[in-house]
């Protein structure tokens, strides 16, 4: 996490490997981070500067995107049923 204003670092927020994409959703403020090599979208607060939840997606998810209070996670495996990748939606609560 970094202080814009004072152009400095002050929270280091631990996601899953190989961090790949990043999202916020904008009522909660909530970020959203796909992370490639675990197979998840760790969920951050923050506010509070911690992991509030972490997703379990397909392989390699490349992207996240959030929309209409859900996050859109494009997983690049090939490991749909005919060989395609593979698009996991996970509705936000409010």
């Amino acid at each position: 996490m970094i202080n814009l204003r004072k152009g400095a670092v002050t929270k280091t927020v631990p996601t899953g490997a190989g961090a790949k994409s990043v999202a916020t959703e904008p009522r909660s403020g909530r970020i959203l981070v796909a992370n490639r090599t675990t197979a998840t979208v760790t969920v951050v607060d923050p506010r509070k500067g911690a992991v509030v939840d972490n997703l379990t997606t397909g392989a390699n998810p490349n992207h996240v995107h959030v929309a209409h209070g859900a996050a859109f996670v494009a997983a690049k495996s090939g490991s749909g049923p005919e060989g395609q990748d593979l698009l996991h939606r996970f509705p936000l609560g409010h």
